[in-house]
């Protein structure tokens, strides 16, 4: 009765350490977010740095602000093209969905829809429904992204930060590792260079991924003549990180927009077979390849994340969810006491364990 009172007790309180964590985290976003993003803008910088002080024999600070001016500009050029684009998009919206509607009433109503059995499907009442939640969405999406180009001082204090987080990479992992060394469960681990190595090279291979296939969707969509292509095939980069359901979700949208803006049956399944193949060339190729299976992370807790960080941190939570996610397994796979949680999240069980 004892052993059961006191495992009850630990269930209870570990229970209790979770619910003012996941508070904490919610109320203390105004802090948490720029500081994640400052992080990941740090290790993405990480390589090109290391090119630049290594091979180069460029200075310090130098290779740092070089680095920091190389990954910077092409990000705030994507995004000021993305809210553009997004912001034309949730102005559009209305009557995007106002044609759409004139445009499917019109294939129910047709021979083909007739053998079909459509002839009695409720376009108007699916429609409107399918706007109000599509447009609270691209208004959600673009808001973010809109709000953080705005914030100048933001957007600066988020550079600050990576900057300082690279210029002192060297004393973090040392004091790190004196910290670590002091707990029995990271005695018989890996040092932290190599966690954070991993960590490195799992965040920049996601990146490039998503911007492969981004870059891919974006420019199949404009050969289409599909608008706001630039927007669709970024969004369609971005669910990469969303295992299994990630290229479904960002499908609707870009099948909403071509249906809506008029375009003939063969222009849109040639559009969804091209992004077919790039999902598969992403799933069975690049993905293996630049991630490979031991650092990804299962369709589950991908989609618990991008919950839980939307219902925390908005917007830049469910960007922020995989990733974050990621790091936190690896991180579990180092300590052997926290393995059986890394493998909860695994797409797979690791080869090492």
């Amino acid at each position: 009765m004892q052993i059961k009172s006191s495992s009850d007790g630990d269930g209870l309180k570990t229970a209790a350490y979770l619910i003012v964590l996941l508070w904490g985290l919610a109320e203390a976003k105004s802090f948490f977010i720029p500081l994640c993003l400052a992080g990941l803008l740090g290790f993405l910088m990480a390589p090109l740095h290391q090119l630049l002080r290594k091979h180069l024999r460029i200075p310090e600070v130098l290779s740092i602000a070089l680095s920091a001016v190389v990954m910077v500009s092409p990000l705030f050029l994507v995004g000021y093209l993305l809210v553009r684009q997004g912001q034309g998009l949730v102005q559009d919206f209305p009557h995007l969905m106002q044609s759409g509607q004139e445009h499917l009433t019109a294939f129910t109503r047709g021979s083909l829809g007739m053998r079909l059995g459509m002839e009695k499907f409720e376009v108007q009442d699916v429609f409107q429904k399918v706007s109000s939640g599509a447009g609270e969405g691209l208004a959600f999406v673009v808001g973010g992204l809109a709000a953080l180009l705005n914030a100048g001082s933001q957007g600066a204090l988020i550079l600050i930060f990576s900057i300082l987080m690279l210029a002192s990479r060297v004393q973090l992992r040392r004091s790190g590792e004196r910290i670590l060394s002091r707990s029995a469960s990271f005695r018989e681990t890996r040092l932290l260079d190599d966690v954070v190595s991993l960590i490195q090279h799992f965040l920049t291979a996601r990146m490039l991924i998503v911007g492969i296939i981004g870059g891919l969707s974006a420019a199949a969509l404009a050969i289409f003549g599909l608008k706001y292509s630039v927007f669709l095939g970024a969004l369609l980069g971005v669910f990469t990180l969303v295992p299994a359901v990630g290229f479904i979700i960002a499908l609707i949208p870009t099948l909403a927009v071509a249906i809506a803006t008029g375009h003939s049956l063969g222009s849109i399944l040639g559009m969804v077979a091209c992004l077919v193949v790039f999902n598969l060339l992403e799933g069975n190729y690049l993905t293996p390849k630049m991630v490979g299976s031991r650092l990804n992370i299962n369709a589950l807790s991908s989609f618990v994340g991008l919950f839980a960080g939307g219902l925390m941190w908005g917007v830049w939570g469910m960007f922020l969810s995989v990733p974050i996610l990621g790091v936190i397994r690896i991180c579990f796979n180092a300590v052997p006491a926290l393995q059986p949680w890394s493998e909860l999240l695994a797409d797979r069980e690791s080869p090492e364990n």
